[in-house]
């Protein structure tokens, strides 16, 4: 009966298209309404908006302060010391035209950025040279600043960047190999 019924929805669906639309922000997000295909208008946080659904399409995004962890990697100091090291970043939204309209998928940006920044700015230096600064602070600096100035031309303002684990380690490559006694069991 459902299935029958469908097409009514349908049409209610297609001749609501022609009356205007309203829409409110949450004050945690932001919009930008695409008119026509190509026009772009933004709409801040907080605000009631109206839009045509026949001529414009709505994105909402996230603008309020946001925290990702990064994965750990594993890479090589100046003085061919292995390491590890974790971080996280802390993030808000400062041009929603820029999020919407120059990035795909703005957390797997932030987070590709973020780690090839920290892995830039810590192979440049010595295990030495790398603790030091970490009890000091000054590396947690110098890595917000490489991403901050990354980020910026997509519309993110970078608040802090920082480790979370910073360690010496050692890589091991596991390789596993199968007998069979011959009955196809393996031992």
């Amino acid at each position: 009966m459902d299935a029958a019924l469908a097409w009514i929805g349908q049409i209610a669906e297609f001749v609501g298209r022609f009356f205007p639309r309203i829409m409110i922000i949450d004050p945690r997000f932001a919009a930008v309404k695409f008119v026509r295909g190509g026009k772009v208008k933004v709409c801040p946080p907080g605000g009631l908006y109206f839009y045509w659904p026949l001529t414009t399409t709505v994105d909402t995004y996230v603008v309020v302060r946001q925290v990702d962890n990064l994965k750990t990697q594993t890479f090589v100091t100046r003085d061919d010391r292995v390491i590890s090291v974790g971080g996280m970043i802390v993030y808000s939204v400062h041009n929603i035209e820029w999020v919407l309209t120059r990035v795909h998928d703005l957390e797997r940006t932030i987070n590709d950025i973020s780690l090839t920044c920290i892995h830039d700015v810590c192979c440049k230096m010595d295990w030495e040279t790398l603790k030091r600064e970490q009890r000091e602070g000054t590396l947690d600096t110098k890595m917000k600043n490489s991403v901050k100035a990354d980020l910026h031309n997509y519309g993110v303002l970078v608040e802090k960047v920082m480790l979370t684990d910073l360690a010496p380690c050692r890589v091991l490559k596991v390789v596993q190999s199968v007998s069979n006694d011959g009955d196809g069991k393996a031992f």
